[in-house]
């Protein structure tokens, strides 16, 4: 009998070893970020202002500061209704916004990713800066809740 249970026992630790190894991982919270970020910029770039607006959360705080060509910067504030209208309103255009590189910060069920950014529109750079993205995790879920970014036409990396 000893026997026996040794060899029950030990076919059930290999499946269950078998069961781990073939179960899917769950996601870094890191990755889950990176990837909300990845979708909402995607969306953007494709002009799916709907599909941009259902990652954010209805109180949307959005920050810009523009640094214009001839110095100085100018702040300002948006409502989350005009950021995405100013994308439902634009002409046709080839919009391509591409982070550089990311810096995410976690703390539980809140995140910052930190994104320098290239924006090109139809081919042409027209500035670069720093895309800050304020996600919390909701009902299981990453949503955007706060957003900002600087605008700089000046020493952005060639295309």
């Amino acid at each position: 009998m000893g026997d026996r249970m040794t060899s029950l026992f030990g076919t059930t630790l290999s499946g269950l070893a078998l069961l781990l190894a073939a179960a899917p991982a769950a996601a870094a919270p890191k990755d889950e970020v990176l990837a909300a970020t990845d979708a909402f910029m995607a969306a953007l770039n494709r002009g799916d202002a709907n599909a941009a607006e259902a990652m954010t959360h209805p109180s949307l705080t959005i920050q810009v500061l523009n640094f214009p060509a001839d110095g100085g910067s100018r702040f300002r504030v948006m409502t989350r209704q005009q950021l995405f209208d100013n994308f439902r309103n634009a002409p046709p255009r080839r919009f391509d916004e591409r982070i550089v590189r990311s810096k995410v910060m976690i703390t539980r069920d809140y995140a910052h990713v930190w994104a320098p950014y290239t924006l090109d529109i139809d081919g042409k750079r027209i500035h670069c800066g720093i895309d800050s993205f304020g996600w919390s995790k909701l009902d299981g879920k990453w949503v955007l809740t706060t957003f900002g970014w600087t605008a700089d036409p000046k020493g952005c990396p060639p295309k």
